[in-house]
């Protein structure tokens, strides 16, 4: 190639650039903004932080309807005080109608994204990001379960309610009850109620197996005892007691705002778990899941459930609380 041709060449690939680099530098200089070119690995939040702005801010300058932003796209970057003017944005829908939700908690759903979940239900991005203890609002993955935070909800309580440590493997069921009805003033001997439970292969009928049996089987092996059983027996020693199925995180916390502790059944020490259905030989069809265990629910905070484990108490967040208590169908021993 000859040396003009060369330099022909350099001056046609040279003075188109220079040309829209003047233009790019003139609209920012007539715009009074920076421009910022998102970098793999950026989020929001992070170029908020590079410019010392709320990635908020960032949103509404431009015209975002949510988090999500990719490579190689240009954002407006306004200066602190906010001078800029913001993105032109489409008029904004009435929100869509709440899917419903396991009271107080939301499971992602595809598509989702936290300021979507906000504005079905009338709620920040920052409300959701504190109740979650999350620090990136582009963190979040399909089947994430998100508490959903209530304004007009109670700061928390938690009831002085006692307990022991379970005197066999496998009568968790005993325990909880005795502990619940003791805090009602009616003392019941752990042995005795045991001795007292109905035995059936029907865990909606009575005892299924042996207390001593070993932990993590399913019925017709050792197992335990659902609610049906435990709550008549209660009864039988005059406790005002009633069982429930399908009961709501809502309804749980307004008996623990009228100072009645709820025994429930989860998976382990509120572990996750699998469910299947188990056919008893009297017919009856149930769901049954191994490490099946009951705990009594003392009280709650922001985005915690306190429990009573026999001897012992601990904490567990509300979406782990609600999937193990959900597993089997939020079975429940409540006060009449």
């Amino acid at each position: 190639m000859k040396p003009n041709d060369v330099r022909r060449l350099l001056l046609q690939s040279i003075v188109p650039l220079g040309l829209a680099l003047w233009l790019a530098s003139a609209q920012v200089a007539r715009a009074g903004q920076i421009i910022h070119v998102v970098q793999p690995g950026e989020n929001l939040f992070r170029i908020g932080l590079r410019y010392g702005v709320d990635w908020r801010t960032l949103m509404t300058f431009n015209g975002l309807v949510s988090t999500n932003i990719y490579v190689g796209e240009a954002l407006i970057i306004p200066d602190a005080g906010g001078s800029a003017a913001p993105a032109a944005q489409p008029a904004s829908a009435a929100p869509a109608p709440a899917p419903t939700t396991a009271d107080g908690a939301y499971v992602i759903q595809p598509g989702d994204t936290l300021w979507k979940i906000a504005q079905r239900f009338q709620l920040t991005v920052s409300d959701l990001l504190n109740a979650n203890g999350l620090a990136n609002p582009n963190y979040i993955y399909y089947g994430q379960t998100l508490i959903i935070p209530s304004q007009a909800a109670p700061s928390g309580k938690v009831l002085a309610v006692t307990g022991r440590l379970q005197a066999w493997p496998l009568d968790c069921e005993a325990r909880s009850a005795v502990d619940w009805a003791g805090y009602f003033g009616v003392g019941i001997g752990e042995a005795d109620f045991v001795s007292q439970l109905p035995a059936s292969d029907d865990p909606d009928s009575g005892f299924v197996g042996d207390v001593s049996g070993q932990l993590g089987q399913t019925p017709p092996a050792s197992y335990g005892v659902y609610a049906g059983p435990i709550a008549s027996l209660l009864q039988a020693y005059g406790v005002s007691a009633r069982a429930a199925s399908g009961l709501s995180w809502d309804a749980l916390r307004a008996e623990i705002d009228a100072n009645r502790p709820v025994m429930v059944w989860v998976v382990g020490q509120v572990w996750n778990g699998a469910a299947f259905d188990y056919t008893a030989s009297n017919g009856h069809t149930t769901r049954v899941v191994p490490y099946e265990h009951t705990l009594l629910v003392i009280g709650y905070g922001s985005g915690t459930v306190t429990l009573l484990d026999g001897g012992t108490v601990y904490t567990r967040s509300l979406p782990q609380f609600i999937a193990s208590w959900g597993v089997l169908g939020n079975m429940a021993v409540l006060a009449q």
